[in-house]
C-alpha cells in the first residue's frame, strides 16, 4: 500500500450515512471548497490531506508512517428572511451530526485505522450560506521494497 488515501471512499461512506446532504463531491483543496456555491442544499464535500513521517528502514525495505486529515465541508443555505444564520446553524448542526456519526470509528480498508474527530469549526457566514469544517485523522503505512 502506498496511497494515497481514497477519498471516494469517504464520499461513498457519505452518501450512505449522512441522508439529509444533497450534494456530496469533493474539492481539488480547502480554499476551494470553501468558494463552492452548490445549486442545493446542504452540501458536502471531502478534501484530504496526508503527511509523511521520516522513513525508516528494515534491510531493504522503506517504512514510512502516513498522517490522513479529512476535511468535510459544510455548506448550508440560510432559510429566507434570516438575516443571523439562525436556520443555516440548526440544519447545520443536524448535518454535522450525521457526519460524524458516519465517519467516527468508520475505515475504508484493513490498510487504514478508524477515523477519529479532530476539531470542528465555522468558516463563515456569506451570501446567505454557512460553511464549517469538520477535521477527522486516521493514519496508514506505507511499506516498499527499496529498489536501486
Amino acid at each position: 500500500m502506498v496511497g494515497p488515501f481514497p477519498a471516494e471512499s469517504v464520499m461513498q461512506r457519505l452518501k450512505a450515512t449522512v441522508p439529509l446532504a444533497k450534494i456530496i463531491g469533493n474539492a481539488a483543496d480547502l480554499d476551494t471548497a470553501l468558494q463552492a456555491q452548490p445549486n442545493t442544499s446542504p452540501a458536502l464535500y471531502v478534501v484530504i490531506e496526508e503527511r509523511g513521517s521520516p522513513p525508516k528502514y528494515t534491510g531493504n525495505v522503506v517504512i514510512q508512517n502516513m498522517d490522513v486529515m479529512v476535511k468535510v465541508i459544510t455548506l448550508v443555505r440560510n432559510a429566507s428572511g434570516e438575516r443571523l444564520g439562525t436556520g443555516a446553524r440548526k440544519a447545520a448542526d443536524d448535518v454535522i451530526a450525521e457526519t460524524r456519526n458516519g465517519l467516527i470509528g468508520w475505515t475504508p480498508a484493513d490498510a487504514f485505522n478508524a477515523l477519529y474527530f479532530v476539531a470542528g469549526r465555522d468558516d463563515r457566514f456569506h451570501g446567505s450560506w454557512l460553511t464549517s469544517q469538520q477535521i477527522f485523522r486516521t493514519d496508514y503505512r506505507i511499506q516498499k521494497q527499496a529498489t536501486p
